[in-house]
């Protein structure tokens, strides 16, 4: 049996598993092994039918420093996710692996500074660091400086115009002027998987309500359309900001809440928003 947790941020929903909890004969394998098996797990216990259901798997790792090791519900590993590290900070405040209100978190886009805000209900402000627009960190193939203000061609011989980041991980964003899942859907799983994304993209459509509000969808890679992305809620702020539409701080409005999402003057992006429990319980 195994020790599992289920929360969720803003709807965006994650097992929870301590590597501590683990079996000594999985702990104990090489890093590579031990990852493969994860994505195996987190195909499974992501299953809606046959296991317990999420958009992500997360292994906390307290050894040799804090880490979250972070799968998408296809078990492909990803390098953060932003609502994932605040249920991850509620996890560990639950599980009092962390009673401390600031602490860095170990994730293979950098290291993240959690902060949290309110114990009930339970809120956290995360230091997600700073954007990064090298083509290089998104997969792509280009001899520009970036990949911001392309039009990329579409499948119906139309082209969509594209600003593309590293924020945390691979992010695409695509101003409209209204938020429809049936119309968006297809587009955002077309682009996701553009051959000019060589390890494909998230997908982030952004409507500006006004300067200080921005309302955003998001087709995540390996899940498809989700409630909820922290890190597309980022992306989506500085590429606003980037474009004039916005000032440097503004509310983000998901489909199940808000997060506010500020740019500081160190020019590192900061989230804050809230995590919920929704069970403990055992994987056999």
């Amino acid at each position: 049996m195994i020790a599992i947790s289920k929360y969720h941020g803003c709807g965006n929903n994650f097992v929870i598993i301590r590597e501590n909890d683990l079996p000594v004969a999985v702990k104990t394998k090489p890093e590579d092994a031990r990852i493969a098996m994860y994505s195996d797990l987190a195909l499974a216990v992501c299953n809606i039918n046959t296991g317990v259901g999420a958009d992500g798997m997360i292994i906390v790792r307290e050894d040799p420093e804090l880490e979250m090791v972070f799968f998408n519900q296809d078990g492909s590993r990803a390098p953060m996710c932003g609502n994932g590290i605040r249920c991850f900070a509620q996890y560990c405040a639950d599980k009092e692996i962390r009673i401390e209100a600031e602490y860095p978190v170990k994730t293979l886009a950098g290291t993240m500074v959690v902060e949290v805000t309110q114990d009930d209900p339970f809120r956290v402000k995360i230091n997600m660091g700073a954007p990064n627009l090298d083509p290089a960190m998104i997969a792509v193939e280009t001899d520009a400086p970036d990949y911001l203000d392309k039009d990329i061609p579409m499948k119906d011989g139309s082209t969509m115009r594209v600003d593309s980041l590293f924020m945390g991980t691979i992010h695409t964003v695509v101003f409209v002027d209204d938020i429809d899942v049936d119309v968006l859907e297809p587009i955002g799983e077309e682009i996701c998987n553009h051959p000019i994304y060589t390890e494909k993209t998230n997908v982030n459509f952004v409507k500006v309500v006004d300067r200080q509000t921005l309302e955003v969808l998001t087709y995540e890679r390996g899940v498809g359309i989700t409630y909820a992305c922290g890190t597309g809620a980022c992306a989506s702020v500085v590429m606003a900001t980037v474009r004039g539409y916005i000032d440097q701080r503004a509310d983000v409005l998901l489909k199940m809440g808000t997060l506010g999402i500020e740019i500081g003057e160190d020019g590192n992006v900061y989230m804050e928003g809230p995590s919920v429990r929704i069970f403990d319980g055992e994987l056999e």
